[in-house]
């Protein structure tokens, strides 16, 4: 007996080898099929989404236009004031729906050069703050700190639209009430910008997924916020090509807490 064992020694060795190898790649195929149907779930989640998003605002500022035109709306200034103020915050929402598109490319790009230049980072938190105020549909209150020192190198524009995107997803997850936090804060040689919300909290199973492109948390057939999953790997492709990360503090029902840092030199 030990002698034919020591004779099938390179033949059990060989199917052993093999088995391995159709075992593995068995798995791989497997990883690769689950990875492919996940991707096409995610797009047409996005096609849908985005179509929805698009068609919105259309039709309500067509409704609008169409009730000044035909209903003699025109002749009641208050009437006439309301489908105004309509039209020009759904045309705001399409605006910022071409802009999250306009990141999508830009994130593309891998040749993403960032025009760094001397920034006022009160500068930018003031503006962003005026402007979510302007045009935020719920009530919202922000309390914010400033640098005595504001001034840093980075991409004012991508910067802006990175800091503006954590903002508008606290807004989004937070109740009819929204409280927002914007702290400013130095270390050497670096600068963080936490934006803190009161919303619905992050699962900690979550925390590095939601970084991923085209992610969003999962919330059965709960529909309640709009959006593409697009906004925080957009967030996080800045933060890194300024050199810096993104962290997210978060439990469920307890609010988020993101933190921004990047160099500040």
């Amino acid at each position: 007996m030990p002698h034919i064992l020591g004779r099938m020694t390179g033949s059990l060795t060989a199917t052993a080898v093999l088995l391995l190898l159709t075992v593995c790649s068995f798995l791989y195929m497997l990883r690769t099929i689950l990875r492919q149907k996940r991707l096409s779930e995610v797009r047409n989640d996005f096609i849908n989404n985005m179509t929805h998003e698009l068609k919105t605002p259309i039709a309500t500022v067509s409704a609008a236009v169409e009730a000044l035109e035909r209903f003699n709306a025109l002749a009641d200034p208050q009437k006439t004031a309301n489908y105004l103020r309509i039209s020009r915050q759904e045309l705001q929402r399409l605006g910022d729906l071409v802009e999250k598109v306009l990141h999508i490319a830009a994130e593309e790009k891998e040749d993403l050069v960032l025009q760094t230049e001397t920034t006022d980072l009160n500068d930018i938190i003031s503006e962003i703050i005026s402007n979510h105020r302007l045009k935020s549909g719920k009530k919202t209150d922000f309390t914010y700190t400033m640098l005595s020192d504001p001034l840093i190198k980075a991409d004012p524009s991508h910067l802006t639209n990175a800091i503006n995107n954590l903002v508008d997803n606290a807004i989004k997850y937070s109740g009819e009430h929204a409280e927002i936090s914007i702290l400013l804060a130095r270390r050497p040689g670096w600068v963080r910008i936490s934006v803190i919300d009161n919303g619905i909290g992050i699962p900690y199973s979550y925390h590095n997924s939601i970084f991923e492109k085209f992610f969003r948390v999962p919330s059965g057939n709960l529909h309640n916020v709009k959006g593409f999953g697009l906004g925080l790997s957009y967030v996080k492709k800045i933060a890194e090509k300024h050199g810096g990360t993104i962290k997210v503090k978060s439990e469920p029902e307890k609010g988020s807490e993101f933190q921004l840092e990047i160099p500040a030199a």
